[in-house]
Parts: structure tokens; sequence; C-alpha cells
């Protein structure tokens, strides 16, 4: 299937071609642990048809707030995919931060890293009615909470696997029809003189960018990058995503 030029549809393309590549590397206890390109998109397409079996609508927001982890750029490519848009949070904002940036973006989902982050998203959810769903992918310390609205994101995949088994097609049919000229992100400003703001970028935004980096500063299919800095930022952002979707570079987190 054709796909045009979106990040989740270089993302298939890349997983066509280079299948059984190092996509992301994440370092537990000492030991890297890695994803190949394909089971990158199996993460992704799960996670995005998980989402839509929650009720995930194209165009609504999703938050995502923790440190560089492949869940991270999994659920931005995932909201991509359903046609909703990704915001990311730096990990370090307290919750008068958090409580501007998730009413102002208007998100209905939040994606939380762990307790640390779940605890920030409870402590304001009372003022933003508008989040239906708090996805957690690291779940010590979470066992005995009891709010309706946490899910774990593996149970999020499997909602996906099963509606996947249901229609096949439709993660990638979804993907066929996004258009790049739709917002891909928002990515918020500094803040350091107002209130930030939430910038509207495009896949072709994106894209474009990437196309001027890689002519600046050429990388290559067999290079490795470490994520190390916010991937709230947009200088990450164009490194681990569109710029590794387009060239296929395997992107670290330490």
């Amino acid at each position: 299937m054709s796909t045009p030029e979106t990040l989740p549809g270089l993302l298939i393309r890349r997983a066509d071609e280079d299948g059984s590549r190092v996509a992301l590397r994440e370092k537990e206890f000492g030991i890297w642990q890695e994803l190949s390109w394909s089971e990158y998109r199996d993460r992704v397409r799960d996670f995005s048809l998980g989402l839509l079996a929650l009720g995930l609508q194209p165009g609504d927001r999703i938050a995502i707030i923790g440190d560089n982890r492949p869940e991270w750029v999994i659920a931005e490519l995932a909201a991509q995919a359903a046609g909703a848009i990704p915001v990311g949070v730096y990990q370090d904002s307290v919750a008068e931060e958090l409580r501007f940036l998730l009413e102002a973006s208007g998100a209905r989902v939040v994606v939380a890293e762990d307790q640390e982050q779940v605890d920030k998203v409870l402590d304001i959810i009372e003022h933003i009615p508008a989040i239906e769903h708090i996805v957690y992918h690291d779940a010590k310390g979470l066992n005995a909470y009891g709010d309706s609205r946490l899910r774990f994101f593996p149970e999020v995949e499997e909602l996906g696997r099963a509606l996947h088994l249901d229609e096949p097609t439709r993660f990638e049919s979804g993907v066929a029809g996004l258009d790049p000229e739709t917002t891909a992100l928002l990515c918020t400003t500094s803040g350091t003189t107002s209130r930030p703001k939430l910038a509207m970028l495009s896949h072709r935004n994106l894209l474009a960018m990437t196309t001027q980096i890689q002519a600046v500063d050429p990388v290559h299919l067999k290079d490795d990058y470490v994520s190390f800095l916010p991937l709230a930022w947009i200088g990450e952002q164009m490194i681990s995503v569109p710029w590794a979707l387009t060239v296929g570079f395997a992107v670290s987190f330490p």
C-alpha cells in the first residue's frame, strides 16, 4: 500500500524496507533491549488501534509526559496514526505548568511514564474534566491506585491487537489517508517571557526541516543516536522521530 509523506507513513515504509534492523534501544539493568523497525511499527499499530478502541477521535489531543523512553515515541506516532495530535510535556513540569498545558491543549488522553507523573495528573485532574484516560507504562507503585481513568500501556496495546484481528487493514488504511498538511505535533515554546505557546507543526513542516538538516549534517543508516535531551523540545523531536524515520538510524535511550 502506498503511504503519504507523513511520520506514521514513513514508519510503515521503514518497517517494510528494513524490518529486521534495530530501530530503538533501551537500557534495562545495564543491558540494551532492542526493538526492530517491524516491532516498532507493530507496537505503534497496536497502541494506535487501542486508542481508537478507547474512543479517540481524529483531531483529539494526547499529552505525553515522562523521560525519554520507547513508549514516548510509540505513543506519539500512534496518536498521529489515529489522526490525533500529540503534545509533549517536560518531565520536570510542576502541577501548575502541567495544568496549563493540559487545559490549553484540550487533551483527552495523558500518557504518563510512572507514578511520579501519574500523581501530578491526579492532583489536578478535578480541574480538567476533558481528560478521560491516563495511560502509564511503568507500573511500580501504581497497583493499588483505583482511579477508573488509569490504564496500563500494555493493556491498551492488547485492545489494539484485538481490533487488528477484527480489522486487519484499519491501521494502514488510516495512515494512508492522513494529510501531510495536518498538524502532527503541538510543541511548546520556551515560555521565558510569558506562558509557553503551543506551536502547530505539520507532517510536511517536520519532514521539510529533516531534509534541510540532512543536507547540512548528513547521517547514515548505520549510525546510532543517543536520545538524551527532552523529547518535549523540538530539537530532540527532530532527531529522534522524523530524522530517524527518514534515514533509518537507531535511536538509543540510555
